[in-house]
């Protein structure tokens, strides 16, 4: 029997999680906000669930870090290409990224990192619109 893959791969995770934060800064989120945090925080669990390299993890840092320098200096320089800044999630990309969230927490021993990524999950279904989709696609057929 094959198995199906039902998250994303840990990078692609990473990296929709760093691109997030970075489009919240961008829209005029404070670097101090408690939702850029449970994001931030989310970044590096991510990466210890996974075993994913410091070099990866410290890629996405040095990226929010620039981001909030940026705010704060009043620079308005781009630390994203434009074409992967603020993507537009349909219902089956949140449940993947949600799941993906799920595998992650799941990996964690610590019950503090995996409140915390439930924290970053509820963020997520809530900015992404998850219950607007939902609803927009009424239930399902049999």
């Amino acid at each position: 029997m094959t198995k199906i893959e039902n998250h994303p791969a840990p990078e692609k995770l990473l990296r929709q999680i760093t691109t997030e934060t970075i489009d919240a800064l961008e829209l005029g989120g404070q670097p101090d906000h408690p939702s850029i945090a449970i994001l931030e925080t989310g970044v590096g669990l991510i990466a210890k669930a996974w075993g994913l390299s410091q070099e990866a993890l410290q890629n996405s840092v040095d990226l929010i870090q620039r981001q909030k320098q940026n705010i704060l200096s009043g620079n308005g320089e781009e630390v994203l290409p434009r074409d992967e800044c603020l993507e537009s999630y349909d219902g089956p990309m949140i449940v993947e990224l949600l799941w993906g969230l799920f595998e992650t927490a799941i990996k964690l021993a610590d019950a503090q990192d995996r409140a915390a990524i439930h924290d970053l999950a509820i963020l997520m279904a809530d900015s992404l619109n998850l219950d607007d989709w939902i609803e927009a696609c009424g239930p399902a057929k049999a």
